[in-house]
C-alpha cells in the first residue's frame, strides 16, 4: 500500500509536470506533430506521382496506421531516454537519483502521465490524414474505446523498450539519433504482410508475439476491418505486454546500478 501511495504521488507530480511543459512550450509538440504529418504526406504524394496517378498501388491505410504508431512509439521512448539525456546535462538527474525514489518507478509514472497526450497525438495525426485523404477507409469515431484500450496495452509493452533505451542513456548520455533509427526500423514490422510469412518461422513468431505488431494487428482490426489476418485477444495482448515490460525493467535496474557504481548519474 505504501508503494502504491508513493507511486500515485509521483504520478500526480509527473502529470502536473507534463501539463506545465505543454503550457509553457506548446509549439514543441505541435511542430513535432506537424513535421511528422508532412513527412508521410510527402511520401504518399511522391508515390502517387511516380505511379502516374494510379490508385490501388499502395495500402495507404496500413501505411498511415503504421506511421502514426511509429510516432506513438517514438514519443513514448523519447519521453524517457530523451528527458534523461536532458536531465543529465542540467543536473536534475543527480537530484532525482538521491530523492529516495527508484528511477524505474519515476520512469513508469512518467510513462503513464504522458500516455493521454500521446494517444491524443495519435488521433490528431490520423484525423489529419483522413481529412487530407478523404478516400481513406478508416473508421475513427465508433472505434475510439477499442483503439484507446489497444494503445494503452501496447504502451505497457513499449515501456519495456523504453526502459532499455533509458538504461543505455544513463550510461552513454548523448545517444544522438540512435534510438530514432531503431524506432523508424519498426516501420518494417508494422508494414509487414503477415500472410507472406511462413507459419512456424522466426519472423512469424515475432510478428505474432511482439507487443508492437500485436498492437498494429489489433488496431487494423478496429480501424480497417478485414485488413489483418491476426486476431488479437486483449487479455493475451496484456499478458504479452507485461511479460515484455518486466525484462526491460530488470535490464534497466542492472544498467542503473552500473551507472551509480560508475558515478554516471552526476551532471554531465
Amino acid at each position: 500500500m505504501i508503494f502504491l501511495k508513493d507511486f500515485f504521488l509521483i504520478l500526480k507530480a509527473e502529470i502536473k509536470r507534463d501539463f506545465i511543459f505543454m503550457k509553457r512550450y506548446p509549439l514543441e509538440p505541435i511542430s513535432f506533430l506537424f513535421f511528422m504529418y508532412l513527412i508521410l504526406l510527402a511520401i504518399l504524394f511522391g508515390f502517387h506521382q511516380l505511379a502516374g496517378g494510379a490508385s490501388g498501388v499502395l495500402n495507404r491505410e496500413k501505411m498511415i496506421l503504421g506511421y502514426s504508431l511509429m510516432q506513438f512509439v517514438l514519443s513514448t521512448q523519447m519521453g524517457w531516454s530523451g528527458q534523461i539525456q536532458n536531465e543529465s546535462q542540467t543536473g536534475t538527474l543527480e537530484q532525482l537519483s538521491i530523492s529516495g525514489h527508484s528511477l524505474g518507478e519515476v520512469l513508469l509514472a512518467r510513462g503513464f502521465s504522458q500516455l493521454p497526450r500521446q494517444i491524443v497525438s495519435f488521433y490528431l495525426l490520423m484525423i489529419a490524414y483522413t481529412i487530407s485523404l478523404p478516400e481513406l477507409k478508416i473508421n475513427l469515431i465508433s472505434t475510439i474505446p477499442n483503439v484507446i484500450i489497444n494503445l494503452f496495452i501496447m504502451a505497457i509493452g513499449i515501456f519495456g523498450l523504453s526502459y532499455i533505451f533509458a538504461g543505455i542513456t544513463l550510461i552513454f548520455k548523448r545517444v544522438g539519433f540512435f534510438f530514432q533509427i531503431i524506432n523508424f526500423a519498426f516501420l518494417g514490422l508494422f508494414w509487414q504482410d503477415r500472410s507472406a510469412l511462413s507459419d512456424g518461422g522466426t519472423m512469424a513468431f515475432i510478428y505474432d508475439h511482439f507487443p508492437l505488431t500485436m498492437g498494429m494487428a489489433g488496431l487494423q482490426n478496429c480501424l480497417t476491418p478485414g485488413s489483418s489476418i491476426l486476431e488479437v485477444n486483449n487479455l493475451s495482448f496484456l499478458v504479452h505486454s507485461v511479460l515484455f515490460c518486466i525484462p526491460g525493467y530488470l535490464l534497466f535496474s542492472l544498467m542503473e546500478r552500473k551507472a551509480r557504481d560508475g558515478g554516471l548519474l552526476s551532471q554531465y
